[in-house]
């Protein structure tokens, strides 16, 4: 249970952190506003850390462990710090003051943070190396952040004044590598997928992840056979990429057998895009075992797309009439 004692030795740790870091003179000019930047800054703190004990299972819950030793956790709790004293706009040396104590959280963590960007309530950094956050962000309350995660501006150099960073709502969880580049709003409860790069508004309560597909090739073939990828779309299959003038298409399960039951009629034939209809051959059939794979062979091919995105319900559509259950 976080307590009265909690907060006053954290409000001490806080306070130690301005006297070591900041010279006298700029002590001396922090004076007399040192009430206000350390009741909100001690009340956010106190909120971040509790809710990095309640969200990641490795601290076991343990505040203390997070407040001592996690470097992620001093990005956030130097930016409470900073942008405290950013918003004392009759501060003299507000910015220099601002900026050196963010620059600290910086080299303790890995994670640059401006302090005049806007933070909600209850932030979490989980493993922060390398994340950024640009000047003119806002981040709703509750949200969670990884390492390796940018909130920049849409250009590298000469980007105009004003808002340019984006505006993520409540509740927004952002994975490792993201980038989510210039003036856009994400909305409450979004999950973004490692590794996305996001560039326009995203709605409340979405998931956004990048869907990856995998190429097997037959060790014993050319090495030159090329790229391909399937997809489903409006009851069809599709192939693209370097396909070959001749040869086989089939479905296979999860062990990579073939599912006899299917034909895939060619309906449309381009130099690179094909276009499949499955059929049914009408033979009643154990359900075959999930995710399903797509094999192409050709004269100098044999190249197996795993999961490629939609076949499996496709599939099911199609042999659903004819299934039977085993053991139930």
């Amino acid at each position: 249970m976080w307590g009265y004692l909690d907060r006053l030795k954290l409000y001490d740790g806080l306070l130690d952190h301005l006297v070591r870091i900041l010279s006298s003179d700029e002590l001396g000019v922090l004076m007399p506003h040192l009430d206000g930047i350390m009741e909100v800054a001690v009340q956010q703190v106190a909120e971040d850390l509790q809710a990095y004990a309640a969200r990641d299972p490795a601290s076991c819950g343990r505040t203390g462990l997070i407040l001592e030793t996690y470097a992620s956790f001093k990005a956030i709790l130097f930016h409470r710090l900073a942008h405290q004293v950013w918003l004392h706009g009759g501060l003299a040396e507000r910015e220099i003051i601002a900026h050196k104590l963010a620059s600290v959280g910086k080299l303790q963590s890995g994670a640059e943070i401006h302090p005049a960007a806007r933070i909600g309530r209850r932030f979490v950094l989980d493993h922060g190396f390398g994340t950024v956050i640009g000047e003119t962000c806002e981040i709703g309350d509750d949200c969670y952040l990884l390492a390796g995660v940018t909130l920049g501006a849409s250009g590298i150099a000469d980007n105009p004044g004003g808002k340019r960073h984006p505006r993520l709502g409540n509740g927004v969880e952002v994975g490792a590598g993201a980038r989510i580049l210039g003036a856009v709003s994400i909305g409450d409860n979004v999950f973004i997928s490692p590794a996305c790069v996001i560039t326009r508004d995203v709605p409340a309560n979405t998931r956004v992840s990048i869907v990856n597909q995998l190429q097997m090739q037959r060790a014993s073939m050319s090495s030159s056979c090329g790229f391909l990828g399937a997809f489903v779309l409006g009851e069809r299959l599709h192939l693209v990429g370097e396909l070959p003038e001749s040869g086989e298409v089939m479905v296979l399960d999860a062990d990579h057998r073939r599912l006899g039951c299917l034909s895939l009629e060619c309906t449309l034939s381009e130099q690179h895009h094909r276009q499949y209809r499955l059929r049914n051959l009408g033979a009643v059939v154990p359900a075959p075992r999930y995710p399903l794979n797509l094999r192409i062979v050709g004269p100098v091919q044999d190249i197996t797309l795993l999961d490629p995105p939609g076949l499996c319900a496709l599939v099911r559509s199609v042999l659903q009439p004819h299934l039977i259950s085993i053991g139930g």
